[in-house]
């Protein structure tokens, strides 16, 4: 792999990571507060937005080191990993929100 390559997918890196993080995360804490919410309580909810956000951390790291360099401005990437990270940032606070929401809201909405 060519290190213009690396580069193209670290820029697209926040984005990519940052929507499946949120996905995932909605899907899985969604299930687990409505389909099986008495099995399981707030942990779960809490521990898969960790991971989550651990997951938009990773992703923004790759895409600010693209948009730290600043040098391929001609082909678009910097601002790719700038429009990345600035999405990643708001579904992490979409994260931080539900995880919440599972402290909030009574298993089962009992």
């Amino acid at each position: 792999m060519t290190r213009d390559r690396k580069e193209h997918l670290f820029a697209w890196a926040a984005l990519a990571a940052g929507a499946t993080a949120w996905f995932v995360s909605q899907q899985a804490g969604s299930d687990l507060s409505f389909a099986h919410c008495h099995a399981s309580g707030a942990l779960p909810v809490i521990v898969i937005g960790l991971l989550a956000l651990a997951l938009i951390g990773v992703g923004g790291l790759y895409s600010h080191r693209v948009w730290d360099r600043g040098t391929s401005e001609e082909t678009g990437k910097s601002f790719i990993a700038l429009l990345g990270m600035l999405v990643a940032g708001l579904l992490a606070i979409a994260i931080v929100y539900q995880s919440v929401a599972a402290l909030i809201i009574p298993r089962c909405f009992a």
